[in-house]
């Protein structure tokens, strides 16, 4: 048995060192075994890059096709055939008008689906206030005079603390649709990228072909790793929902019950009931928010909350559409054709000018849908290839809207030109794409992992020496280790990054016989035991 506890606890002491040594920033432990013992760093002030990671092909030419990214009208072309253009610089304009209005729409889309959210939010708070309010008063002597209404100065105690309830277990359940919502496109990107990593590397037989096995089985892993998440997110939004569920339907029962007993009880209502429906269905009466089948049930609230989230996600494709309507150069060179005339109709994908000279190299990379959004014209983009440690900077020029679902899920096409390579970008090759979409400069910042975030809302556990509190804050830029504290802390601010005397999650329990993590699949970082489950390090035999 001490055997097992030394083999237990190497891994403890080594992970320990990783992130003390490894992460780069000073962190202090306290030891006072009345308050616990916390790994702690203080906020500081620093720069923070957010990156979005992809990969894309070098063209094979010197030649751009430049397409339109959105549909309309050609308003005014800024340059004739013969002209010598630069990277960046116009070359037509399609009338905004229309695409102006597409954004107006997808915003008023926007504002229904939140008010719709609330309407049914207060409906089922209308119906356990109703139900909280119909319950007879224990030991509450009767008089001939009616006492004010509970509304008259808000609601007693009990109905207060059973509405804070409710409006936890909603807030629990928008949550975590969210999270669903999340894990399912993480899910889908994985998948697209194990598609595209495993394409070369085995032949339809089964052998190696010419890729990169290694690569493909990490993608694997990850696609793994993403079902996982989309499992819990799934289980997490299911307990949501029935918990909701349960507490609508205990409302609704109690006031079936009161309404079949006249009572005397003057906190009874008189006029007005909620009328209960299956599966914690509210059906509001004349006085309550009316929803569009009538009913507002658990899985409505859920509801609610992916209608919210597609109308967001459709005022980001309009808005990035708005932004196409302006035709770029993504290179350097001669105008050799103009397709188009001013007033011409043309669609998304169609060519509108060539481009021709120049040193300048484009490549061709994808975003997926759920990152498109923060992928503008103008960012600054890294570019390495493989097996070279130098980079080229070089410039998103384009931002395609035509997406390309053959995988299953939507991608967008980006265009990056390097207009003076610095290193070897052959025709055809490979190169990994680093898109610079944010940065902040001489900001709060604290690691990454001091921050629990709870759908929109975020929060840090801060250590003045004697008490441990939490306290709400606002997050700005997230990179890659740190993230900016817009609001909430302060330069010196110390804060916990973990509490050593719990288990350590996300690590196996023990080794292997070879020397490996147990519950770890090959090619896979900690994250998960068998069945998706967590793992942890534990203390003692």
């Amino acid at each position: 048995m001490r055997h097992r506890v030394k083999r237990i606890r190497w891994p403890v002491l080594a992970t320990v060192a990783v992130l003390v040594a490894g992460s780069g920033t000073a962190y202090a432990v306290t030891n006072d075994p009345s308050t616990g013992s916390y790994r702690t760093v203080r906020a500081t002030k620093g720069d923070v890059e957010e990156v979005l990671s992809t990969s894309g092909s070098v063209d094979a030419a010197r030649r751009a096709d430049l397409e339109f990214g959105a549909a309309g009208t050609v308003a005014r072309l800024a340059v004739a055939v013969g002209d010598t253009v630069r990277a960046g610089q116009v070359i037509a304009r399609l009338d905004a008008h229309t695409l102006q209005a597409a954004v107006t729409r997808a915003r008023a889309s926007v504002a229904r689906a939140v008010a719709q959210l609330e309407a049914d939010k207060d409906a089922q708070a209308q119906a356990v206030a109703d139900a909280a309010s119909s319950k007879p008063k224990a030991n509450k002597p009767k008089s001939s005079t009616p006492s004010a209404s509970p509304t008259s100065s808000g609601p007693d105690p009990d109905t207060a603390a059973q509405l804070q309830a409710l409006k936890d277990q909603q807030d629990a359940v928008l949550q975590a649709q969210t999270a669903a919502t999340t894990a399912i496109a993480a899910a889908k990107d994985a998948l697209t990228a194990q598609t595209a990593a495993c394409a070369d590397a085995y032949q339809e037989d089964g052998k190696s072909g010419d890729g990169d096995a290694t690569a493909c089985s990490t993608a694997l892993a990850e696609v793994q790793a993403r079902q996982d998440d989309v499992s819990a997110a799934q289980d997490a939004l299911a307990k949501a929902l029935s918990t909701l569920a349960a507490t609508l339907t205990q409302a609704l029962a109690t006031l079936s019950a009161n309404s079949a007993t006249p009572s005397d009880d003057p906190t009874t209502p008189s006029g007005g009931s909620t009328t209960p429906a299956s599966d914690g269905a509210v059906t509001p009466t004349a006085d309550q928010p009316d929803s569009s089948s009538g009913t507002v049930t658990a899985a409505r609230l859920a509801a609610d909350q992916a209608a919210i989230e597609k109308a967001r996600a459709d005022l980001v494709d309009a808005q990035q559409q708005l932004r196409q309507a302006v035709l770029r150069s993504t290179r350097s060179g001669r105008v050799v054709s103009l397709p188009v005339a001013e007033g011409d109709q043309v669609s998304a994908g169609d060519v509108g000018a060539v481009v021709v000279g120049g040193k300048a190299v484009t490549i061709k990379g994808t975003v997926p849908s759920a990152k498109v959004g923060q992928v503008k014209v103008g960012e600054t983009v890294r570019v390495t290839t493989p097996g070279q440690p130098d980079t080229a900077e070089g410039t998103v020029t384009a931002v395609g809207l035509v997406a390309d679902t053959s995988s299953g899920t939507a991608t967008y096409p980006v265009t990056v030109t390097v207009e003076d390579p610095t290193i070897p970008l052959p025709a055809g090759s490979q190169a990994m794409l680093a898109i610079v979409v944010a940065t902040a400069k001489d900001v709060v910042t604290v690691p990454i992992s001091a921050v629990t975030r709870r759908g929109d809302a975020a929060s840090v556990r801060t250590w003045d020496g004697k008490e441990l509190s939490r306290t709400g804050v606002t997050i700005g830029t997230v990179g890659a280790r740190e993230v900016e504290i817009t609001h909430g802390l302060e330069p010196g601010d110390e804060v916990v990054v973990a509490d050593i005397d719990q288990a350590i999650t996300g690590a196996a329990d023990s080794l292997d016989q070879r020397g490996g993590f147990k519950g770890i699949p090959l090619g896979r970082s900690a994250g998960g035991g068998p069945g998706g489950g967590p793992v942890t390090f534990k203390s003692g035999p």
